[in-house]
């Protein structure tokens, strides 16, 4: 049943040059920029509803984003998703309504006119698309599953583009306006966008073939039976490549998107046409017919094993032919399924006669690599003649950030920087980059002299490491301070006393050390210079949390006092710096360390001694 749709234009109109490569089937998309607070908005919607009525819900589809303004701006759909709605409005720079745009190029002018609007559906039905799209969903209880494939048939000068995923309301019928322009009726209404309004990046390359899965659960507030999914693939200069609903009766698809074939040699190329999903019901037989564009006696098609596809799913063999008189160029091969009923669907292959594409591109979507010394970003294509030379490099290291990436190889294991020649048999060469995280590390408070162990470097992804502080404790300003705690961010991080920590580097992690302060205080006793350098037994011992510790010392020098652990582990530094000749008392709480046995040992230049005292909790 052919739907009523709702949808309103910006008052600027302009035509465009459209390039894209004919290829498979179009499904033509209106975004449109709508309010129920918007009074032209109402009277522009008749004259679009009955432009719908009369279109072929196979080859054109609708979605509404509806807006916070004009003033009350308490519009209902906008609220329920000002997100996606205002991400949608950002994306065309929309600052009035109604506003539309037919296939993302085409500004609509107001107000609409069945003419105009039949102009633009005219000049874009016979473009048929580079990518092909087939949507298929399942509704389990309140939640459901959409699959979604996408199959590049052709070349895209600009291969990076943005898959969208809409879940929208088919007709939300209001018993009274809920606005003020007095409309009760609004029809696709954009309700989710997965995974969000900005969509998911993709790079479309010939022959680039997947499966993406989405799942939702319906809201109460919904009307289930008129919730929809539409998937619609934009490229970076706003151009709807294709768009596609639920599938209504049979998909095609093929093995190969294209053939690289020298020039002055005959080949032939063998390759399947596909019917792999067919819609609940669907099992009328398709034929298939083959045409060359352009126009070429020294290609040819054949079916050797027929061309009928009668049960579903299924494939038919198909042989490409072409002999050595076939001047250089591009040559489109299109296939084109019909069915009893009459339904018609149309998908290509490329022959490439002396020519080949060739992706050029990193491992990671977000790294640069140059071509001829032109930087690109992630990947892109190239429709080079065969023999010709062509310099790739790649970049590295490249950092964004906390994550670094470091060159390891070029799948052909060519150098860093290489020429290649070009072939009919090597389409892809790609610049693979190996991951690192790095592991940001400080102290609390800042400015004391202690070390976090391997902060601030890049690890390999998954690397795992140990990390600790250097040292434990320390006496600074003549505080000592010692170590009380991590804290960190980033998955796999650590949180918690211990000092010794093991980290796996999955994604950068940040870990702060926090020392403690105790006041300590080291005395020195009178002006009387000893006779002997001597370290004393400390007292209290046994002690719980504090003790002195005196000894003496005959010149003037560098001491040193440290405690160990019965392991020997210094874990405490009491003194390390110049001291008057005379007599010392350092008061020492020991409230941060567990009961035991420790070892305390007075260095200098001349001397030094060790004594044992233990700690009792």
């Amino acid at each position: 049943m052919k739907k009523l749709f709702t949808f309103f234009a910006l008052v600027t109109t302009f035509l465009v040059l459209f390039n894209t490569t004919e290829a498979g089937d179009r499904m033509m998309l209106i975004e449109f920029f709508t309010s129920s607070t918007c009074g032209p908005c109402a009277s522009n919607n008749p004259i679009m509803t009955a432009f719908m009525n009369t279109a072929d819900p196979e080859k054109i589809a609708a979605i509404g984003f509806h807006m916070n303004w004009p003033a009350p701006g308490n519009d209902p759909m906008y609220l329920y998703n000002s997100t996606d709605n205002t991400t949608r409005r950002t994306y065309y720079g929309v600052n009035a309504i109604p506003a539309g745009f037919f296939d993302g190029i085409i500004s609509v002018p107001l107000p609409y006119s069945q003419t105009n609007l039949q102009s633009y559906f005219d000049s874009r039905k016979n473009i048929l698309s580079p990518v092909t799209i087939i949507v298929r969903d399942s509704t389990y209880g309140d939640s459901v599953l959409v699959r979604v494939n996408v199959l590049c048939e052709t070349f895209l000068a600009n291969p990076v583009v943005n898959m969208y995923m809409c879940v929208y309301e088919d007709l939300i019928h209001y018993a009274s306006p809920p606005g003020t322009n007095g409309e009760t009726d609004f029809h696709t209404v954009m309700r989710k966008m997965l995974p969000a309004g900005n969509g998911t990046q993709l790079i479309l390359t010939p022959g680039y073939n997947k499966e993406f899965v989405f799942r939702y659960k319906m809201d109460p507030v919904w009307n289930a039976s008129n919730i929809k999914s539409l998937v619609y693939i934009q490229g970076a200069d706003k151009e709807i490549l294709n768009a596609a609903k639920k599938l209504a009766n049979f998909s095609l698809m093929t093995s190969k998107s294209f053939f690289s074939v020298a020039q002055g040699q005959a080949a032939a190329n063998n390759f399947k046409v596909k019917i792999p999903y067919v819609a609940s019901g669907f099992n009328s037989p398709v034929t298939f017919t083959s045409e060359i564009q352009p126009t070429n006696a020294g290609i040819s098609v054949a079916f050797p094993s027929g061309t009928t596809i009668s049960s579903f799913p299924d494939s038919l063999s198909v042989q490409l032919n072409s002999s050595a008189a076939v001047a250089a160029g591009t040559y489109k091969v299109i296939l084109t399924g019909t069915s009893v009923s009459g339904k018609v669907h149309k998908v290509s292959v490329d022959l490439l006669v002396g020519k080949n594409y060739i992706t050029v591109q990193a491992n990671n979507p977000s790294l640069n690599i140059v071509v001829d010394n032109t930087t690109y970003l992630g990947a892109s294509l190239f429709n080079w003649d065969i023999n010709s030379s062509h310099t790739i490099s790649a970049i590295s290291p490249q950092t964004n950030g906390n994550t670094r990436y470091i060159f390891t190889n070029w799948s052909n294991s060519g150098d860093t920087s290489q020429t290649i020649n070009v072939s009919s048999t090597t389409s892809l060469y790609t610049a693979n980059y190996k991951t690192q995280f790095k592991l940001l590390g400080s102290v609390q408070p800042s400015g004391i002299p202690v070390t976090v162990t391997g902060a601030n470097t890049f690890y390999d992804s998954s690397t795992t490491l140990t990390v600790s502080t250097t040292p434990f404790s320390l006496l600074y300003n003549g505080k000592t301070y010692y170590f009380n705690r991590w804290m960190g961010a980033g998955i796999g991080s650590y949180t918690g006393s211990n000092r010794y920590i093991q980290l796996t580097m999955t994604n950068p992690i940040n870990q702060i050390a926090f020392y403690d302060t105790i006041n300590t205080s080291i005395t020195k006793l009178g002006s009387e210079i000893p006779s002997k350098y001597d370290l004393y037994q400390n007292y209290p011992n046994p002690f719980n949390p504090t003790t002195n510790i005196k000894f003496d010392i005959i010149r003037n020098g560098i001491v040193k006092l440290d405690i160990y652990d019965i392991t020997g582990r210094n874990i405490n530094s009491l003194v390390n710096g110049k001291l008057e000749a005379g007599k010392y008392e350092f008061n020492l709480n020991a409230s941060y360390l567990p009961s035991g046995v420790y070892f305390y040992k007075l260095e200098t230049e001349n001397f030094t001694m060790t004594r044992r005292m233990v700690l009792l909790k």
